[in-house]
């Protein structure tokens, strides 16, 4: 085994399936997608789980064709490479991919000191101070240096016993706050109840729904290291998304309809899961909920930063990114200097992001649209390289010889790209204050693309179909 290989067959199915339910992170629902869908939809955020998880359905179809043909640790933008042949296209789709895990990881770390400082003071009427927060946010880099250091066997473990921990302890507080409420109801899934109308919908998709099953592709970079990843990829992906849009919908169901007409109340303590959980059981187990929301906080980034490091291992290996980047732990086989420099991002976005936003806004605004306005951008980006997939699958198609299906290999999957344009476009049509900063991260990352791509593209190779086909 090379300096540039990845371990082979250090990850199984069961493996694969909760490191995508990890990386979704089933407490988000519970307490942080959840909420930003609430405060954008309101009564509809269940819906808008719904909908947003049937529709990834459709755009799956493309990942798990190309899954059964190309095992890669640069995932999406090797799937595109195999179709196009393109250097900018493909090598743009793996920057923008690298945006999204380390955005996620960012939004994630601050995430876990909002919610801690949100948590007390919901619960203890206790502030902490900011430095405190800025210091819980850095828990996330650290544990991921640590556990992206020591290979992917170490990261499996940990989503499988993370993963499961969090399915049974939030379907259960779901399940008592439904038998507790008197405000059960299905108009909570009919989207004329939509606290902002169309927009207000389409956005609690894409900081809710969309954000939160965007993890579910994280698993595309694992391809040279799962057992018989030309099968156990595609069944992995199919197998989380069911889990996740099932447990997602029923657990903001739970939240909406415990609130009832009291959501508004509940949303703007920004944690109506811990609002509801307060008011009908009391403090002591809300205060359970809100410990083991904040262990799962850190625990999806941590695994989730495997598949930027590996991004960034495959981009290196190709000679976008300097070749020292392509590096293997002689012992542990992971990509660790790779995962060190998404570490030393990490931080740096951190401190760039929480810092100038809560002098401007203070500390409840200004944590909250931190996470946010993250939130949305890598989100876009997300349905951005997903509709690359889709819409190039026909051409994989064409380039290997097989027979085109009409319906499998054009139709569902455009029908999936025409959904995530329209949640773009509702998205990006509204933001105003704050939230302008979404418009100034997207276009300057795509331009930085392409001209890290243009700078580096004689030192750049592109694979060719056969070539991939055959790792």
């Amino acid at each position: 085994m090379g300096e540039n290989e990845l371990s082979k067959n250090s990850i199984g199915f069961w493996g694969v399936v909760f490191y995508a339910v990890s990386v979704i992170f089933p407490a988000g629902a519970f307490a942080v997608t959840g909420v930003a869908a609430m405060t954008f939809a309101g009564y509809t955020a269940p819906l808008a789980f719904l909908i947003g998880g049937l529709s990834l359905f459709f755009s799956i179809i493309a990942v798990y064709i190309f899954s059964q043909k190309i095992s890669n640790a640069g995932g999406y933008y090797k799937y595109v490479e195999a179709a196009t042949q393109n250097k900018y296209i493909s090598k743009s789709v793996g920057l923008w991919h690298l945006f999204w895990v380390i955005g996620d990881m960012i939004a994630a770390s601050i995430i876990v000191g909002w919610f801690t400082w949100v948590g007390l003071s919901s619960l203890l009427n206790y502030t902490i101070p900011f430095y405190v927060v800025i210091l819980l946010s850095l828990i996330v880099p650290i544990l991921y240096l640590i556990v992206g250091y020591f290979g992917i066997k170490t990261t499996a473990k940990t989503a499988i016993t993370v993963g499961l921990l969090q399915i049974i302890l939030f379907v259960a507080f779901a399940i008592a706050l439904i038998v507790k409420t008197p405000y059960n109801s299905l108009s909570y899934f009919n989207i004329k109840n939509s606290t902002n109308g169309l927009y207000g919908f389409f956005l609690a998709m894409v900081v809710g729904a969309f954000l939160a099953y965007g993890g579910y592709g994280s698993v595309v970079s694992l391809g040279e290291e799962a057992k018989l990843s030309k099968i156990t990829l595609k069944k992995a992906i199919v197998t989380a998304l069911l889990i996740m849009v099932a447990f997602d919908t029923f657990v903001v169901y739970s939240i909406v309809a415990a609130a009832g007409p009291n959501l508004s109340e509940a949303d703007s303590a920004f944690a109506p899961g811990l609002y509801m959980v307060d008011k009908f059981f009391g403090v002591d187990l809300a205060l359970i909920a809100f410990v083991f929301v904040v262990f799962a906080q850190i625990f999806s980034p941590v695994i989730f930063g495997n598949s930027g490091a590996r991004t960034v291992f495959a981009l290196a290996r190709d000679g976008l990114l300097p070749k020292n980047l392509a590096k293997v732990h002689n012992r542990y086989k992971s990509p660790h200097i790779a995962t060190l420099w998404v570490f030393i991002f990490l931080v740096i976005g951190i401190f760039a992001t929480m810092i100038p936003l809560v002098l401007l806004l203070g500390e409840s605004n200004g944590l909250f649209y931190s996470w946010v306005i993250w939130g949305t951008a890598i989100t876009v980006f997300t349905l951005l390289y997903h509709i690359l997939v889709n819409n190039t699958l026909v051409l994989f198609i064409k380039r290997i010889k097989a027979k085109i299906n009409i319906l499998v290999h054009i139709v569902a999957p455009s029908i999936a790209s025409v959904i995530m344009i329209i949640a773009i476009y509702y998205t990006l049509a509204g933001l105003t204050g704050p939230m302008s900063a979404v418009y100034v991260l997207i276009a300057a990352w795509i331009i930085i693309s392409l001209i890290i791509v243009h700078i580096r593209r004689n030192k750049t190779k592109v694979e060719t179909v056969d070539e991939l086909m055959a790792k």
